[in-house]
């Protein structure tokens, strides 16, 4: 707007910059009070303009900076009042430029009103301030007002590495982001952080010594003690919280940081995006989360009228671990955790009463390897990467419509649309979904070319849902899910299920559509050939 506003020479008589602090509003004024003087035209680079010379050399007469925090009186603004009928000695425009002009008395907000109502065509003035709503509407209706806003983490850590770059100094990259996150999207306060870092650090600067300076808490501590907390390691939780107060670290900061975290990790497991605190935010309950932040909240209001602040975080910490509440999730959590377990020999103790039934050799019965002379439609290793990479929320979400398939009106895809409602849908990825169906023969049917087709044509009609789908028997599935709970339990974090016989391979119609298949693609290329038309 700026710009244009030069190119096409409409600027006006008064500017309100307004946004928080080290967000560049003082910078653009003083660039803009010297572009508006310099008369080049055409939006063209203004180096060779003589008056942006003067301007480079020394300062200009007729751009006049006021600090408003120390000028504040009706004296000084009606000074102002009185000079401005004088015309610029050199430029084309007089420009004022009045710094946190919210801190200006209600008299001289009186006195620069007359002027900004008429203002002499050769005067620019230029406001800035941080706190907008003390301006009066008076002076807003009268201004041209731009907001500015915090500038983004990336952009802070490019232009802080664009310094280090620059200046020689020797930085690691988590320093750098970490000096972007606390400068909490100012760019002057990441500039001076880095300084003082700067000067700290003898040799290279590193996420240790920016934490150190800065008096913040590292992720990996907080990390250390969340993880303490919630595990019930009260001894070893306070004795963390210790070393960080006999580091220098304030109460203050302490809690603001744990807050920031908690509601980090709040997000998380919100969004199902992984972040810092991933590890913490696949298992922890939301009412734990909550629990949290509740007494956090509370200290910090307590600790303003206390002047035993460590005591009482310390106390705050035995709560977050021992509070009845924690009791009751946790009991909780045990119960579900019982139920789940409940449910499993349920499930299990129906695949022994169904093995028994198929008159299965004994009851050691051994898992039959897959057939090596025929292809496979799917393998225990399909079905482990879907595991792996199940998406609960994406389940619920299909879940939520998956009645809709009973009655599926579209012509042609009527039987389709049945044989996927028949099915069980038990786990979702990005890209597939895992089927499982009472008999082989439905299953096999999922598999067939134009069934296929319809199904993902059903599933994708609004939004690409998935890729592709694997289905099989049901016997086979809680095998291998009685398998896979097993081997999580033990701690394993990717299962590796027994390879076994999932009784699905392709027929031999199949086979030869697919050898017809690679035979058009290797002559015609995999552009020309699409599977299924």
């Amino acid at each position: 707007t700026l710009s244009n506003a030069l190119k096409f020479n409409q600027t006006s008589h008064a500017y309100l910059f307004s946004g928080p602090r080290g967000t560049g509003k003082t910078s653009i004024a003083k660039i803009f009070a010297k572009a508006i003087n310099c008369f080049q035209e055409e939006n063209e680079t203004y180096n060779h303009c003589d008056v942006l010379h003067t301007l480079k050399s020394s300062d200009m007469s007729d751009i006049i900076e006021l600090d408003a925090a120390s000028n504040n009186g009706v004296d000084e603004i009606r000074d102002i009042r009185d000079k401005v009928k004088f015309m610029p000695s050199l430029g084309k425009y007089k420009v004022y430029i009045i710094d946190e002009v919210h801190m200006l008395t209600t008299g001289a907000f009186n006195a620069l009103l007359k002027t900004l109502e008429e203002p002499p065509q050769h005067v620019i003035f230029i406001l800035a301030t941080t706190e907008i709503y003390k301006i009066p509407q008076t002076i807003l209706s009268r201004c041209q007002r731009f907001d500015f806003t915090l500038i983004a983490k990336d952009k802070i850590a490019k232009k802080i590495k664009d310094i280090c770059k620059k200046e020689n100094i020797n930085i690691t990259s988590d320093a750098i982001s970490a000096i972007a996150s606390l400068g909490g999207g100012s760019v002057r306060d990441s500039i001076s952080l880095l300084d003082q870092v700067r000067a700290f650090a003898a040799n290279e600067i590193t996420e240790t010594i920016v934490y150190q300076v800065t008096g913040a808490v590292s992720n990996k501590d907080l990390e250390n003690v969340l993880n303490a907390i919630i595990n019930k390691e009260t001894s070893n939780a306070l004795d963390m919280i210790k070393t960080q107060l006999n580091q220098g670290k304030e109460v203050t900061r302490i809690l603001a940081d744990l807050t920031n975290a908690l509601s980090l990790i709040l997000k998380e497991k919100a969004t199902n995006k992984k972040g810092s605190y991933q590890d913490i935010a696949e298992y922890i309950p939301y009412e734990k989360l909550y629990h949290f932040l509740d007494v956090i909240n509370d200290l910090s209001y307590d600790i303003k009228y206390t002047t035993q602040k460590e005591t009482y975080l310390e106390l705050a910490v035995v709560k977050m671990i021992e509070h009845q509440a924690i009791r009751s999730v946790d009991i909780e959590s045990e119960i579900q955790q019982l139920r789940y377990e409940i449910e499993q020999l349920k499930q299990s103790k129906q695949v022994e009463t169904q093995t028994k039934s198929e008159n299965v050799e004994s009851s050691n019965h051994q898992i039959q390897p897959p057939q090596q002379d025929r292809e496979a439609l799917v393998t225990v290793s399909d079905v482990e990467h879907i595991l792996y990479a199940s998406d609960k929320n994406k389940k619920e979400r299909l879940l939520s419509a998956w009645h809709k398939l009973e009655h599926y009106d579209e012509p042609g895809k009527e039987f389709s649309a049945h044989l996927l409602f028949e099915g069980s849908l038990e786990a979702v990825t990005e890209t597939h979904m895992l089927l499982v169906y009472d008999d082989l023969n439905t299953a096999l049917k999922m598999y067939e070319e134009d069934i296929k087709k319809d199904v993902l044509d059903i599933l994708n009609a609004k939004s690409n849902v998935i890729e592709n789908y694997y289905a099989i028997i049901k016997n086979d599935w809680l095998a291998m899910k009685a398998e896979y709970v097993t081997l999580w339990k033990q701690g394993h974090k990717t299962p590796k299920l027994t390879s076994r016989d999932l009784q699905l391979y392709k027929t031999e119609k199949q086979v030869k559509t697919d050898e017809a298949l690679d035979l058009a693609k290797e002559y015609f290329g995999d552009k020309a050939v699409k599977k299924g038309k």
